[in-house]
């Protein structure tokens, strides 16, 4: 009982009052009505925060964030969500703490910080599993499984995916089964697109169609349970997937559909629909009638849509105004569509300072969480264990985001190894021909898209005994089980794959190859790095030898 201005408060039923309300909230939010969500979860933090209600406040921010994910706002979501994470971790509620770093690492993936949302992902399920939560585990495992998607790991993310809803139909929960369906049905149409691109139309084809079965799932429990949020993700997924298969009618009707649950829209669905449609005008050869609904989803940034939707509105209507013989208004929107990838690119360097500012004003909590009690760092020590255990999630952590390849910190922990190795090895250093003048005369959104599709080649063309690390920039290092002769002949498949390539699908006119310099441990008996230093001279004579060639 607390006593404020000679009243007498019973908190306890204060607090049974509040909890219906935030359970109100939350059906708001399963029910595509987040704005609604929002100010309804807002009040009932304010009324705890007023009257030092820190659980209720941690509970609250915990489903905030999860609102502002919906509706598009994850830099809000982010403030709420830190200081949730801090309070259960500082409270030892581990049950809790997951979730909230599973909603976490899904808003830091939202703004295009994927080491960082893996980190927070990592945890939860850690977290996750230790609780045997099994609605915990669902939701840390398809963040999980999302992460390994954002990274091109379709088969890692469908395995986990998979998982992700056998446990939310393990325990009955509609909602999560739908929205973690919805994921599964994403992962296999990158399989399809990757399967696609590496020249296996039919296995592609196969997983597109598994994508619009998954989807449809999707779709019927969103109806039954009345989530238009959910249901107007599926018409657009399900759209997407039939324009890209030609079936253009199908994709349509999705989008007629589509209208049906506009109630309770939000600005970036109004804005994600409009340039969903001008994209299927598009590939049906319908480009007057792309521009009305492209045109439209431009003017909706001002009115709080995405701006990452900018780069993939301009180059549609880039597309639109071609088609049209209209050249002069598409060089100018495809000029506008460079200037957006260059922005978006800014302002995801922005997006990590201001979560930097977030650390900042949350460190008195972090202090107070270093110092709890030895459970929580016996936690910690049981986390690390896992870790080195876990050789999947282990593995994520070194993944570089834009090639799905993994990063320059792999390769130096590879390194490390490799010093007390005793089989042979070998070590290649690739670089792209002429990358600068690509970036140049096609646009670095086109070099971004060259480097992901060779990162595609090399997953497709190594052994599984090789693997293959974005050293920086245009740069690649591919460590090969074996000595140099045997390293070049792959090499030497890997340049005449990279040749041969259709480069058309990326952008007409483009030609793409690589040099590489290759060297062995057998050569020498330095350190790897040293025979790192080797293969890029081969490299450095490559290129000067005529390029596009491999020197060992």
């Amino acid at each position: 009982m607390l006593v404020f201005e000679m009243q007498v408060v019973d908190t306890e039923a204060v607090t049974q009052q509040a909890n219906p309300n935030l359970q109100e909230a939350w059906h708001l939010g399963c029910t595509g009505r987040s704005l609604e969500a929002l100010a309804l979860a807002g009040e009932i933090l304010a009324d705890a925060e007023a009257r030092g209600d820190d659980r209720l406040a941690a509970q609250c921010d915990t489903d905030i964030a999860w609102y502002c994910f919906q509706i598009g706002k994850a830099e809000l979501g982010l403030t709420h969500i830190r200081r949730a994470v801090d309070f259960w971790k500082l409270n030892g509620e581990r049950k809790q703490e997951a979730c909230a770093r599973a909603y976490f690492g899904w808003l830091l993936l939202e703004l295009g910080l994927p080491e960082e949302a893996i980190e927070e992902a990592t945890r939860a399920l850690d977290l996750a599993d230790k609780t045997a939560d099994p609605k915990a585990q669902s939701l840390a495992t398809n963040v999980v499984g999302i992460i390994f998607w954002y990274n091109k790991q379709p088969d890692r993310a469908i395995l986990m995916s998979e998982r992700s809803v056998e446990l939310a139909r393990l325990i009955g929960d509609r909602t999560y089964e739908c929205w973690w369906l919805i994921n599964l049905g994403g992962a296999h149409s990158e399989g399809g697109y990757i399967a696609e691109a590496l020249g296996r139309p039919e296995e592609g084809h196969q997983m597109l169609v598994r994508a619009l079965e998954l989807t449809e799932q999707a779709l019927d429990i969103a109806t039954e349970i009345g989530d238009s949020w959910a249901a107007r993700i599926c018409l657009g997924n399900k759209a997407e997937f039939h324009s890209h298969l030609g079936e253009h009618d199908k994709a349509l009707q999705c989008m007629e559909r589509y209208r049906l649950f506009q109630e309770n829209s939000y600005v970036r669905d109004r804005q994600q629909y409009l340039y969903t449609l001008g994209q299927i005008y598009n590939n049906s050869g319908k480009f007057t009638e792309a521009l009305s609904p492209l045109l439209e989803a431009l003017e909706l940034i001002d009115a709080g849509g995405s701006f990452d939707s900018y780069v993939q509105i301009y180059l549609y209507l880039s597309q639109a105004y071609e088609g049209l013989g209209q050249f002069d208004q598409a060089l100018e929107a495809h000029k506008k569509y460079h200037q957006a990838y260059l922005r978006n690119s800014a302002e995801s360097t922005q997006r990590r300072a201001r979560l930097a500012e977030i650390y900042y004003e949350t460190k008195r909590f972090k202090e107070v969480a270093e110092t709890e009690s030895k459970r929580a760092e016996t936690l910690e020590a049981s986390y690390q264990k896992l870790q080195e255990q876990t050789d999947i999630l282990a593995n994520a952590v070194y993944l570089d985001a834009l090639t799905g390849l993994y990063n320059r910190k792999y390769l130096d922990s590879r390194f490390k190894a490799l010093t007390s190795e005793k089989r042979p090895y070998s070590i290649a250093m690739l670089d792209v021909d002429h990358f600068k003048s690509i970036n140049d005369n096609f646009s670095h959104m086109i070099g971004d898209r060259v480097l992901s599709a060779i990162g595609t080649i090399l997953r497709g063309q190594l052994r599984i005994t090789d693997q293959a690390i974005r050293f920086g920039g245009e740069e690649f290092v591919v460590l090969l089980a074996g000595t140099p002769r045997g390293a070049t002949d792959i090499c030497e498949k890997l340049r005449s794959a990279i040749e041969r390539w259709d480069w058309s699908e990326v952008c007409n006119g483009l030609h793409v190859t690589i040099s590489i310099g290759v060297a062995g441990s057998t050569l020498s008996t330095n350190s790897p790095n040293e025979i790192l230093a080797i293969a890029d001279q081969n490299l450095y004579a490559a290129k000067k030898s005529g390029r596009n060639r491999v020197v060992a």
